[in-house]
């Protein structure tokens, strides 16, 4: 897991809001300069401008369940989760998100998982229709998260994370499937699962 598959020579990290960020960039990019950033938002743009080729972003921890303002970067932003991996310490498990300017293709095969954002319409039965369009397809949901939507009064939006190859021909209809249920639907990003 170092980086000849990330294909990184500098990774940005967030030492400034947690110093185990530092060591989860050393484990998962052993060679790679280590750039420290002071806060979530720089350590993104840091890829965002090309002076580093990926970033470390914790996304969810065991104990305080997800970062919300990584996840709205997710959101907001264009990079692309290309690496997903677990890091423990002081008795917590945190999932780190390796991103990139530029997706991931070769992780298109079993054992391969995505993540995906999208909004639906304030109506009934418009999430059971968006959680349908993905299991109906054969994919299993493993979170589905919801943050409120910062321009719209009571709207919000919801990530997902699924098991499978999101480019095979079941993936192509799920995706399908979702946009005619879905008023948004935004690709973050295919990783392996381990």
């Amino acid at each position: 897991m170092g980086t000849e598959l990330l294909n990184v020579k500098r990774i940005a990290y967030c030492a400034g809001m947690d110093p185990e960020d530092y060591k989860a960039a050393s484990f998962i990019a052993p060679d790679a300069v280590r750039v420290d950033c002071a806060n979530y938002e720089k350590t993104y743009e840091a890829v965002v401008s090309g002076d580093c080729d990926a970033c470390v972003l914790p996304f969810e921890r065991s104990r305080s369940g997800m970062v919300p303002f990584v996840m709205d970067m997710f959101y907001k932003g264009d990079l692309s989760i290309i690496k997903v991996f677990k890091w423990e310490a002081n008795n917590e498990v945190a999932r780190y998100a390796v991103l990139s300017r530029k997706e991931n293709d070769s992780a298109c095969e079993e054992g391969s998982r995505f993540m995906m954002i999208f909004t639906v319409k304030n109506v009934q039965g418009s999430l059971v229709k968006a959680i349908n369009a993905i299991s109906s397809n054969g994919f299993n949901i493993r979170f589905l998260h919801t943050r409120p939507l910062s321009y719209e009064e009571w709207g919000y939006y919801f990530y997902t994370e699924c098991d499978g190859d999101d480019k095979s021909a079941e993936g192509q209809k799920m995706l399908a499937d979702l946009n005619a249920v879905c008023e948004t639907l935004k690709f973050v990003g295919r990783y392996p699962s381990k």
